[in-house]
């Protein structure tokens, strides 16, 4: 590699891809960049496309920020990365306008190939793709959506995760009947425990959807269209279902050229390389670890993208970094309420080896005589052992999110959950509490974690 201008290409212009390119241009101005991406325009929100599909958004096109080029950093719209040849340290990149193609050389690789909707292997599920199912991972395909809601009566959502979730309720907001379903019976089984979960789902009835938790689909039905789906053994008459069950990596063009992958996913180190040499993967279309206790993890968020990409941007700069790994801290706006988590929940902690105690506090998040004061229910997750907190979980109106970065931050500095009881917190009566859910939650556990040692 060149160490005065080296060359960096770049294969997807998502979260990942510009901040692969920032942080190489950052750690050196010579470095020179070029990006290769298949839509006609730069960058979107798929976070927004939700609230785009509700009407919260005034236009889909608002979801679509521009990318300023430079002279070191050059993106190639409506170009696509058909192959690589790592031993020659080249790709081929075909014009999807002209049809031309051309190999383009590089001296570092960074793969941010993103994901793709996981089709469920139902009955009729790919069959009927584009003939009353739709999948929501761009801006057209949420404009496509909102148009048949428009004229539509009933839907199914299928998945139940927070974008599923957050996607049931635009089309409830445009006035859909929403039958929504997914196999497994807690709300957001992989961040919130069943007694959190359960306030979710509550919340969702709350909102007049018909809510199939641990009742799976069998079948999507219907001659040349959708016309019905069969959710464990009932067939509900719908005009159209949505498939938000999850996504795929997109790996087929790193597979070919000879990428490790595992389960579905590239493997990366910290460093963010593949097994190939200068070669590296962000975003969700790969495996990194988790951050409590170096595990495998794959975490498809935008913030786990970019925190994976100013590793690899820098390293393929020249530098030398290395990635923390995640704890999957995020926060939803599902209706009315925020729902927020990080690190593990009790059931991931137990299965990874912790024994767990939490604590948790079902309160407000101002005092009850400030008129708007509104219930949050927070809770904390600790290893009985270290003592060390691991994982939290909160559910409110509104401030689940600075709560949950904190515990996200507690975890990250490896805090013990008698440290993390002694954290100064700002109060003032119109916007939080003297005694904070938080700290509430967390002298719950304190107290928990003394009896389990007690009883040792």
């Amino acid at each position: 590699m060149s160490q005065d201008a080296p060359k960096i290409l770049i294969i997807g212009l998502g979260t990942g891809g510009l901040y692969a390119s920032r942080a190489a241009q950052r750690f050196n101005r010579k470095t020179q960049i070029t990006i290769i991406e298949k839509r006609d325009y730069h960058m979107f929100s798929p976070c927004g496309i939700p609230y785009a599909i509700e009407g919260m958004v005034g236009s889909f096109e608002e979801l679509k920020p521009s990318v300023p080029t430079t002279r070191s950093l050059q993106i190639r719209l409506s170009n696509e990365a058909t192959e690589v040849d790592a031993e020659g340290k080249r790709v081929k990149v075909k014009n999807l306008e002209t049809g031309e193609e051309e190999w383009l050389e590089y001296d570092k690789l960074i793969l941010a190939t993103g994901s793709r909707s996981k089709i469920l292997p139902v009955p009729g599920a790919h069959e009927f793709l584009g003939k009353g199912i739709y999948v929501v991972t761009t801006p057209e395909e949420g404009e496509t959506l909102r148009d048949v809601a428009l004229k539509s009566k009933t839907a199914a959502v299928i998945g139940g995760g927070a974008i599923g979730m957050e996607i049931a309720l635009a089309l409830k907001h445009l006035g859909v009947d929403v039958h929504i379903t997914k196999r497994s019976e807690p709300s957001l089984p992989r961040n919130l425990d069943p007694d959190m979960g359960k306030i979710l789902t509550e919340h969702l009835l709350e909102k007049e959807l018909n809510v199939y938790f641990g009742k799976g689909i069998d079948s999507i039905n219907g001659a040349d269209k959708v016309e019905s789906v069969t959710i464990a053994g009932e067939v509900i008459p719908v005009d159209f279902a949505v498939m938000a069950a999850g996504v795929d990596s997109n790996i087929g063009l790193a597979e070919k050229a000879g990428v490790a992958s595992e389960r579905g996913s590239i493997k990366t180190n910290k460093k963010m390389e593949t097994n190939v040499p200068d070669i590296y993967a962000v975003g969700d279309n790969c495996w990194t670890h988790n951050m409590i206790d170096d595990t495998p993890a794959r975490v498809a968020l935008a913030t786990t993208a970019y925190r994976q990409a100013m590793v690899a941007g820098v390293n393929a700069a020249g530098g030398d970094k290395e990635y923390e790994g995640s704890l999957g801290t995020f926060v939803t706006s599902i209706g009315d309420l925020e729902v927020s988590a990080t690190g593990y929940n009790t059931s991931l902690a137990e299965a990874a080896g912790f024994k767990v105690i939490s604590g948790r506090a079902n309160t407000v998040n101002k005092p009850n005589w400030i008129p708007d004061a509104k219930a949050i229910s927070v809770k904390v997750i600790a290893d009985v052992d270290t003592g060390r907190l691991i994982g939290g979980q909160s559910i409110g109106a509104e401030g689940t999110d600075w709560r949950i970065n904190m515990i996200a931050l507690g975890i990250r500095k490896g805090m013990t959950i008698e440290e993390f009881a002694s954290v100064e917190l700002a109060y003032c009566p119109p916007v939080s509490e003297l005694y904070d859910p938080l700290l509430m939650a967390t002298d719950v556990a304190l107290r928990r974690l003394a009896g389990a040692r007690r009883r040792r």
